[in-house]
C-alpha cells in the first residue's frame, strides 16, 4: 500500500491559491501536472544593497519533499536546480540567510501575468529580530526538548525549533515579517499557543489594540498536561491502513480569544499510522474540551474527517475510511477522435459531512480516471477555456465498483458574457468576482438511487460546481461553459439568477448588485441614570440581512467607541462589564453616530417542570435570546443571549436581561431537529421577575407525511356530495384553464391504488399533473347512489365493472372530451403507467406563448386606455386560485385594467416573469401593473418590507394592494378602490 502522496495535499492548497488569485479552472492545463526540472537563478543582496556572498538559499515546499540548498558566490549569484510538479511551483518557499545568519528573507516565488518567476530573481535580505520562547510545565518548571513552531505569513513558518535545558529557544525572523502565532508542544506534557490577531468579530473595532508578539521579553508558554489520543484507521473491511498522514485541525483554550488552526502547522504536528493502522497524538492538551476534528490524507482512501469528543472519549478513536472509486470515461472531438490534455472535474454530494471532488487530465487516447468517494451522486464536467461538453450527472458511485463510460463529446464552449453594474447608479463595477454555479441532478429526481444515510439526515442532496471570473476595467466578465443548469451571482451572492445552456454559441447575462459600503460609526456609551461614561462596555452588532458580518467593539475609558460597519440596518446590544446595565438599539444604514444610554438590567427566576408531569426538571439547559428580525421580516435570528442549567431542584436564575424586549426561550433542539420552546419572557428595566413554576410544553411533534393509503382515503373523502364537488370543480377549472379528471372507483380496488400511486409518487407523471384537477368519487355500495347521480349528470354509467374503475375527462369549459375504462389503460390486468400517461397527454391544455399573451394584452390596453395586470400563477397554487376567484367575482377593476395570467405551463412564462421580477422576492401569486407601453408601474412587493403580498389576506397586504391600484387607476376613484379592496375575503378552497 503506497504512502500518502504530497502532491495531493499540495494541489489542494495551491488550487485555493489559484482561486484567490482570480484564476479559473480553465487556466489549468495538462502541463501543470507534469514533473519539470526548473533552474532558480538570481542574486541575493544585503540590507545595504551589496551582493551577499556566502548566503544560503534554501528552497522547500510546504507539505512536500523539496529540500534543496545552494550558497551564493562572491557576486551574490545563485543557481539552484529543483524537480517539481508544475502546479506546485508557485508554492516554493525560499528561505535565504546571510553567511552570519543575521540577515534573512522568507518569501514565495512571485508570479507575473500568471507566470511564476524563476530567473533573474532579486532577493533583498532584511535585518532580523531575535525572538525567544520559554516553555514551562504545569508547575512552572522549564521543559527541555519541547518543540516550538512560529507562524509568519502563511506558509512562511519557522519549524524545527526545540528548547534547551532552561526551557528556552531563540530564533531569528525578518523585521519585515510579523509573527502571527507560536505553538509549543511535547509528548505527554501537552500543548500551548498564542495567536497574535484580533478575533474575527472584533476586527471592525478600530480602537482595539492588535496583540503583538513580545519581542523584547519573549513569550512564555505553559504545557499544563496532556490527554493522549490513540487513533486507529481501518478500511471498509476492517483492515488496518498503514502510512496515512493525519493531523488535528482546531484547538481552543478558554483563556485565549482565538482558536489555533493546526493546518498551518500540520507538517510538524501530523503523524502517520503504523503497520497496525495506529498513531498517537501524545500532546493533545488537557484543557481541550470541545470536539476535535481529525483529518487523514491518502491517495487511496476518502479524505473524510473524524470527530472525537474529549469530554466523553476514553482516549481512543476508531476511523473507517472508504476506498476511493474510479470514474472513467473518454473525451472525443465531434468526429470521434480522442482529445488529450483536457481537464475533467467531478463533484459529489451525499449524506456524509464532506462532499467529494476530483480532477484529472485526459491521456493521449483521450481517457481520464478520477478517484472519488463512494455513496455520493456526481456531476462530472469538462473544464477548458475553449471546449465544453454536456455534463455527466444523475448517477451514484457505489462502494468498490468502478463507474465507466462517462464519456464526453466536445464542442466549442458557449461564451457566457455580460457586465457587472451597480444598481444604484448603473455604473460598471470593476475587479469584482462574478460566480456561476452549475448543478447536477438531485437525489430526489433519480429513480431507484439511494445513498447510505446512517444519521437519517434530511439534507437535500445535489452536486454542484462553480466557476468565477473577475470583472475588467469596463465591468465586463466572461465564462466558457457547456450544456447544463446554472445560476449566476454577484460578488456577495445575495441573489442567484437561473439559466440553462443547450448548445448556444453565446449568451449575454448582465448582473447587477449593490456592493456593501463601509461607514465608520462613532459614539459614546453612558449610564442613563447620571450620564456618566461607561468604560469597557461591550457592543455587539448584528446586521438584519444576516449576510453582513457581526461585529464586537469595546468602549474606551471615556465611554467612546469607533467601529467600521457596513451600511445596513443593524441591531446593537450594549452592556457594561458586570452586565448590570444594558440596552438594545437599532441603527439605520446611513447612521454614523450613536449615543447609547444604558438602563439597569432585569432578571428572572423560576423552577422548570417537566413537560409530562409536575416534577422539577434538574440539569436541563435553558437557552434564551432576543429575536433579531431579517430586513424582509420573513426570518429571524436569536441573538444577545446565553444559556443556564437548572439545579437539582429544577431552579434557574437569569440576569442581564434588557428591559422592554421579549426573550425567546428554548430547551434546545429535539432529535427531529425542532426547537423545544418555552413561552417568551419580558421584563422592565431593573425588574426582578419571579416566574414561579414554569411548565414545559410538550415537545413539538415532527411532521409525518401521510401514507399513500391515507392520501387515497383523503382524496375519496372530500366534503360534499359528488354533484356539489362537481359544481365547485367546474368553477375552478374554468378559472385556471385546467382539465377535470373524474375518477369513479372502489377505494380498495387494485387499479385505483395503482392510479393514485402514480398520481402522488411517479416522477414521469409530474409532467402532466398540473393540467388535471383530480376528483375521486367512491362507488362502494353505501355511496353508490350519490356516485350514480354524478355519472348520470355526465351521461355515463357506472354499472358492473365500470364501478371499480372509470375515468371521465372534461375540458376547462366543462365539456366531456373522453371516457376511459380500465381496459384502455391496463396491461396484463395491471394499470399501465405508460398507457395512462399517453391517454391523459392527448387532452392537455393548449400551451400558450407567454410573450404573445402579453403583447395582446398591451395592445388591447393601448386601444382601451387601460393598464395591464400581469399575474404569475400555477395550477397547484392555492393562493393563486383565491386571487383569480376574487378578481372573477368582483369585476369592477376591469374599468381600468386588463388581466393576463402567466401560468407556469405556458411557453416562456417562467423566463418572462423572471425577467420582469428582476430579482424581486417572494413566491406566487406575484403580480405587477404595467402601462400600455409595457413599463412596470408597481409590483406586489410591499415597499416597506420588500415581501410579496401574494393573495392580500392580511391588513398590510390589503393596504399595499389598494396602494397599487390607487397609484395606477385612471377612471376608478379612491372610494371605488376602497370599496373593491374591502371585499377581500377567503374564497372556497379548490379540490
Amino acid at each position: 500500500m503506497r504512502p500518502c502522496s504530497p502532491l495531493r495535499r499540495i494541489a489542494a492548497i495551491y488550487w485555493n491559491v489559484l482561486i484567490l488569485a482570480g484564476l479559473s479552472f480553465a487556466s489549468i492545463s495538462a502541463d501543470d501536472y507534469k514533473e519539470v526540472t526548473v533552474n532558480l537563478s538570481g542574486k541575493v543582496l544585503t540590507v545595504d544593497g551589496a551582493p551577499a556572498s556566502g548566503a544560503t538559499v534554501h528552497a522547500s515546499l510546504p507539505f512536500g519533499n523539496l529540500d534543496k540548498r545552494v550558497t551564493t558566490n562572491a557576486d551574490g549569484m545563485f543557481d539552484l536546480q529543483i524537480d517539481i510538479k508544475q502546479i506546485a511551483l508557485g508554492g516554493v518557499l525560499l528561505r535565504v540567510s546571510s553567511s552570519d545568519g543575521k540577515q534573512l528573507s522568507i518569501e514565495r516565488l512571485k508570479s507575473e501575468n500568471d507566470e511564476v518567476q524563476t530567473k533573474n530573481l532579486i532577493i533583498q535580505l532584511s535585518e532580523t529580530n531575535v525572538g525567544s520562547v520559554r516553555v514551562v510545565d504545569a508547575e512552572g518548571k522549564p521543559l527541555n526538548d519541547a518543540a516550538v513552531a512560529v507562524q509568519l505569513n502563511f506558509p512562511n513558518n519557522i519549524t524545527g525549533l526545540s528548547t534547551d535545558e532552561s526551557g528556552s529557544v531563540t530564533f531569528r525572523y525578518p523585521k519585515s515579517d510579523r509573527i502571527e502565532a507560536i505553538v509549543a508542544w511535547k509528548g505527554n506534557h501537552g500543548l500551548d499557543y498564542r495567536v497574535y490577531s484580533l478575533p474575527h468579530h472584533q476586527r471592525s473595532d478600530t480602537l482595539a489594540q492588535v496583540p503583538e508578539f513580545p519581542a523584547q521579553n519573549g513569550e512564555t508558554l505553559r504545557l499544563e498536561g496532556a490527554k493522549p489520543l490513540r487513533v486507529r484507521i481501518t478500511d471498509d473491511n476492517g483492515q488496518p491502513i498503514p502510512a496515512i498522514r493525519t493531523y488535528v485541525w482546531l484547538l481552543k483554550k478558554d483563556s485565549q480569544e482565538n482558536q489555533l488552526n493546526l493546518s498551518y502547522f500540520s507538517e510538524p504536528l501530523s503523524e502517520s499510522t503504523d503497520e497496525h493502522g495506529e498513531l498517537t497524538f501524545d500532546w493533545i492538551p488537557s484543557w481541550q474540551t470541545t470536539k476535535i476534528q481529525i483529518w487523514p490524507s491518502s491517495d487511496e482512501f476518502v479524505r473524510s474527517r473524524g470527530v472525537y469528543d474529549p469530554e466523553t472519549g476514553d482516549g481512543t478513536f476508531e476511523m473507517q475510511l472508504d476506498r476511493l472509486v474510479p470514474i472513467r470515461g473518454k473525451v472525443t472531438a465531434a468526429d470521434g477522435t480522442p482529445v488529450p490534455e483536457i481537464t475533467v472535474s467531478a463533484r459529489g454530494a451525499g449524506y456524509s459531512m464532506d462532499d467529494s471532488s476530483g480532477t484529472a487530465m485526459t491521456d493521449e487516447q483521450g481517457n481520464y480516471e478520477i478517484h472519488v468517494a463512494p455513496e455520493q451522486i456526481y456531476l462530472v464536467t469538462v473544464r477548458d477555456s475553449r471546449w465544453a461538453a454536456a455534463p455527466q450527472t444523475g448517477f451514484a458511485v457505489p462502494a468498490n465498483e468502478p463507474v465507466i463510460g462517462k464519456d464526453f463529446v466536445l464542442r466549442e464552449a458557449t461564451r457566457v458574457f455580460g457586465t457587472l453594474t451597480d444598481e444604484s447608479d448603473g455604473k460598471p463595477i470593476l475587479n469584482q468576482r462574478v460566480i456561476v454555479y452549475q448543478y447536477g441532478s438531485d437525489l430526489d429526481s433519480m429513480e431507484g438511487v439511494t445513498l447510505k444515510n446512517p444519521d437519517q439526515s434530511r439534507k437535500w442532496v445535489r452536486p454542484m460546481t462553480f466557476y468565477h471570473a473577475i470583472s475588467d476595467e469596463n465591468g465586463q466578465f466572461e465564462f466558457a461553459l457547456g450544456d447544463g443548469h446554472y445560476d449566476i451571482r454577484p460578488p456577495e451572492q445575495e441573489k442567484a439568477d437561473k439559466f440553462e445552456i443547450a448548445g448556444q454559441t453565446e449568451l449575454e447575462l448582465n448582473v447587477t448588485t449593490v456592493l456593501r459600503k463601509e461607514v465608520e460609526l462613532t459614539g459614546k456609551v453612558v449610564a442613563a441614570a447620571d450620564g456618566e461614561p461607561v468604560a469597557s462596555a461591550v457592543l455587539q452588532g448584528v446586521p438584519q440581512n444576516f449576510r453582513g458580518r457581526d461585529w464586537i467593539a469595546k468602549s474606551a475609558d471615556d465611554g467612546t467607541f469607533r467601529v467600521k460597519r457596513y451600511k445596513e440596518p443593524t441591531y446593537v446590544h450594549v452592556e457594561n462589564p458586570t452586565k448590570s446595565l444594558a440596552a438594545v438599539v437599532i441603527l439605520d444604514p446611513e447612521q454614523t453616530t450613536l449615543e447609547v444610554a444604558l438602563e439597569p438590567t432585569g432578571s428572572v427566576t423560576g423552577r422548570l417542570l417537566k413537560d409530562d408531569s409536575e416534577q422539577p426538571w434538574p440539569n436541563q439547559e435553558i437557552n434564551y435570546g432576543i429575536n433579531v428580525p431579517a430586513v424582509t421580516g420573513e426570518t429571524w435570528s436569536t441573538r444577545f443571549g446565553d444559556s443556564v442549567v437548572t439545579d437539582a431542584e429544577g431552579r434557574f436564575s437569569i440576569d442581564g436581561l434588557v428591559g422592554g424586549f421579549e426573550y425567546s426561550v428554548n430547551l434546545g433542539v429535539t432529535k427531529e431537529g425542532m426547537y423545544h420552546s418555552l413561552p417568551q419572557w419580558k421584563v422592565d428595566s431593573g425588574e426582578s421577575r419571579k416566574l414561579g413554576d414554569v411548565q414545559t410544553p410538550p415537545p413539538p411533534k415532527p411532521y409525518v407525511p401521510p401514507t399513500l393509503e391515507e392520501r387515497i382515503a383523503s382524496a375519496f373523502a372530500v366534503k360534499g356530495t359528488p354533484i356539489e364537488r362537481y359544481e365547485r370543480a367546474l368553477k375552478s377549472i374554468k378559472l385556471v384553464n385546467q382539465h377535470l379528471l373524474v375518477v369513479f372507483g372502489h377505494v380498495e380496488a387494485p387499479r385505483i391504488h395503482q392510479l393514485m400511486q402514480i398520481r402522488y409518487e411517479d416522477k414521469d407523471f409530474r409532467k402532466i399533473r398540473d393540467d388535471y384537477l383530480f376528483m375521486a368519487i367512491p362507488t362502494d355500495q353505501e355511496k353508490r347512489e350519490a356516485a350514480t347521480a354524478l355519472a348520470k349528470e355526465l351521461d355515463e354509467s357506472i354499472a358492473g365493472k365500470r364501478s371499480e374503475f372509470l375515468l371521465v375527462i372534461l375540458d376547462s369549459d366543462g365539456q366531456k372530451v373522453a371516457t376511459v375504462n380500465s381496459d384502455a389503460v391496463s396491461e396484463n390486468d395491471e394499470l399501465s403507467k405508460e398507457k395512462l400517461i399517453h391517454v391523459l397527454s392527448n387532452h392537455l391544455s393548449e400551451r400558450h406563448d407567454a410573450q404573445e399573451l402579453l403583447d395582446a394584452a398591451l395592445a388591447k390596453a393601448k386601444t382601451e386606455n387601460k393598464r395591464v395586470i400581469v399575474q404569475e400563477t400555477a395550477t397547484w397554487c392555492g393562493p393563486c386560485h383565491r386571487l383569480s376567484g376574487f378578481l372573477a367575482e368582483n369585476r369592477e377593476w376591469e374599468e381600468d385594467y386588463i388581466l393576463v395570467k402567466m401560468d407556469h405551463r405556458w411557453n416562456g412564462a417562467y423566463e418572462l416573469m423572471k425577467e420582469m421580477r428582476d430579482g424581486a422576492k417572494g413566491g406566487i401569486p406575484w403580480y405587477a401593473i404595467l402601462d400600455a407601453s409595457g413599463k412596470m408601474l408597481v409590483t406586489s412587493n410591499d415597499t416597506q418590507t420588500g415581501e410579496n403580498i401574494g393573495f392580500p389576506s392580511s391588513q398590510q397586504g390589503q393596504s399595499h394592494f389598494a396602494s397599487m391600484l390607487n397609484q395606477t387607476r385612471q377612471r376608478m376613484s379612491e372610494e371605488d378602490i376602497a370599496t373593491f379592496v374591502n371585499k377581500l375575503a377567503p374564497s372556497n378552497e379548490d379540490e
